[in-house]
């Protein structure tokens, strides 16, 4: 039986209510996506969804979503706790589904009803309900599916440390590293949100690149980054912008590569790892 609970802000026994039984709240089924791990550094193509697996096994699941679920476990919501949902979550036959909840998802409008009778409706207690889940966990895949990680946080604590950002020591340290060379005063108080992030990934791959290795991603980098200033006698790339450091940081990834037809230098804008 489809049934939806919600969950109440600041409540932790109980925390979720049965809102309502017997209807399916959201049409949706995962083999009509391509499913990818999640990667902060992925875009997803308009047929696809980021997916975490072995989600029951993270430390950001939800305790419920472990167990059996049992609908006559929750008590009916009362009618105070209408505008104190967080979000909803839609127990279905083969899915469930959540949907966070925000006061610009109150309806709080009166609207005009047309019919057999026009009447107007006083809309203070209605949920806008959004035509596709914000997440959709998959008990038979034990997977959670979902395409933006910043808007399942507020569900899932925790959940957002997959969106890794380095510190400003991390920054520092990385800026600091023997093949980088900063000038025109660019230092790490520069270096904007989107590149702290691609900084966290490279300081992982480059972390497990051994002695030579290093010096191809140097080479390599070189090649292909022409708007960067590189001193082969010093083994340095000049970094004076933030768009310089970008490009650095993506020759770390090696996102670049050549077409075999037509030998046109291009950038990847996504990644995906194979097999």
């Amino acid at each position: 039986m489809d049934y939806l609970i919600a969950k109440i802000k600041r409540m932790s026994n109980p925390a979720h209510y049965k809102v309502l039984s017997e209807h399916t709240t959201f049409q949706f089924d995962v083999d009509d996506y391509s499913l990818v791990e999640y990667s902060p550094d992925h875009n997803l193509d308009a047929d696809s969804l980021f997916k975490i697996s072995s989600f029951t096994g993270k430390e950001y699941c939800l305790d419920f979503l472990k167990q059996d679920i049992v609908s006559t476990s929750f008590n009916e919501i009362p009618s105070d706790k209408y505008k104190k949902v967080s979000y909803l979550c839609a127990i279905q036959e083969n899915s469930i589904c959540f949907q966070k909840v925000t006061p610009s998802t109150y309806l709080n409008r009166s609207i005009l009803k047309f019919g057999e009778n026009v009447t107007i409706e006083n809309s203070d207690d209605k949920i806008l309900i959004n035509p596709f889940p914000d997440a959709v966990f998959v008990p038979s895949q034990n997977v959670l599916v979902f395409r933006n990680l910043g808007t399942i946080s507020s569900i899932f604590k925790g959940v957002d440390a997959l969106y890794k950002e380095a510190t400003h020591e991390e920054v520092n340290t990385f800026l600091s590293e023997s093949f980088i060379a900063l000038s025109d005063d660019y230092d790490a108080s520069k270096v904007s949100k989107p590149n702290r992030k691609r900084i966290a990934l490279a300081i992982e791959s480059f972390a497990g690149l051994q002695g030579e290795e290093k010096t191809q991603i140097m080479d390599y980098i070189h090649g292909y980054c022409e708007n960067i200033s590189y001193d082969e006698s010093e083994k340095k790339f000049s970094i004076s912008n933030d768009e310089e450091l970008k490009f650095l940081l993506y020759g770390i990834e090696q996102r670049f590569y050549t077409t075999i037809l037509g030998d046109e230098k291009r950038l990847a804008n996504s990644i995906q790892t194979l097999g």
